[in-house]
């Protein structure tokens, strides 16, 4: 008999994803101490956001441009998937990284461009990565200083190592669903599905867990701990018992439900590519909820 995965929360200390606004403003300018502006946008013209980082960032914060950094070039966006060895080790060195360093990601779209890269990083063997909870929405309201110096970049020298176990490809996803937990981290819409298109919606099974409810949408901070846990309690009745694999529209939105786990001490992986590569086989199922 296959005995069953527990997925613990964990108590006690261990070293969350996520860096409070006070720990970084705390350690900025420290040696080692690396921070990337990841901002962005989805939707039908997904860009990075260079022009908003000139005008204002945390200080000593170098941008990370999430279009060309650690992703696929030449494919779309939503089909665009993490990037080979090769480019990903030129991205460490273009970014100045180096296996010493304490790198720290922050974003203003409820972290799903911080999470993507916090992924991608450890994906490629780079552990010392967290999130700013909160992103720069938060950081701002606590009126903690803002730059518009550019830093120098050095070159970095990490060398990438992959971690097989942080990411399903199409071909595991079709075998390892069926004792998965899968998780949609989209938002409603989008995991519900237009009834005029019938390729819209979500892969059979998916348990919705939107990421604009996993963070408070006064504050920009992730739910507290208890009621994470709650709402992981409500909304996926398995995810204390089977491996979870999380997935979305196409691998952004999903790290935020990654991070919250993460958060409680808890590992999943990602679906790359999700939703926009499970649909264009035309048969395979899509579900809608109306």
């Amino acid at each position: 008999m296959t005995q069953k995965k527990s997925n613990t929360v964990k108590e006690g200390n261990f070293l969350s994803p996520l860096i409070s606004a006070k720990e970084l403003n705390d350690i900025l300018g420290t040696a080692n101490v690396k921070v990337f502006d990841v901002r962005g946008t989805w939707g039908d013209n997904p860009r990075s956001l260079y022009n908003d980082y000139k005008e204002g960032h945390i200080p000593t914060s170098t941008f990370l441009d999430w279009r060309k950094e650690f992703i696929e070039q030449d494919i779309v966006p939503n089909l665009a998937q993490v990037a080979s060895f090769e480019e990903v080790k030129q991205s460490f060195k273009n970014l100045g990284i180096n296996k010493e360093d304490t790198v720290i990601l922050y974003d203003d779209d409820y972290h799903m461009f911080a999470g993507r890269i916090w992924w991608a990083m450890q994906y490629w063997g780079f552990d010392n990565v967290r999130v700013l909870n909160g992103g720069l929405k938060y950081w701002q309201s606590q009126d903690l200083p803002i730059s518009q110096e550019i830093p120098e970049i050095s070159i970095g020298t990490f060398e990438p190592m992959c971690q097989e176990h942080l990411r399903i490809t199409l071909e595991d996803f079709l075998i390892k669903k069926h004792n998965a937990c899968v998780l949609d981290g989209r938002g409603i819409v989008g995991y519900n599905g237009k009834p005029e298109d019938p390729r819209t919606g979500h892969i059979p099974g998916a348990n919705s867990v939107p990421y604009n409810v996993i963070v408070d949408k006064k504050t920009g901070l992730f739910l507290e701990k208890e009621a994470m846990i709650t709402l992981f309690d409500d909304t996926v009745p398995n995810w204390r018992t089977q491996k979870i694999i999380s997935s979305c529209g196409a691998g952004y939105s999903g790290t935020v439900a990654m991070l919250a786990l993460a958060s409680l001490g808890i590992q999943s992986s990602l679906f790359d590519g999700s939703f926009s590569i499970w649909k264009l086989d035309p048969n395979r199922p899509v579900e809608q909820f109306f």
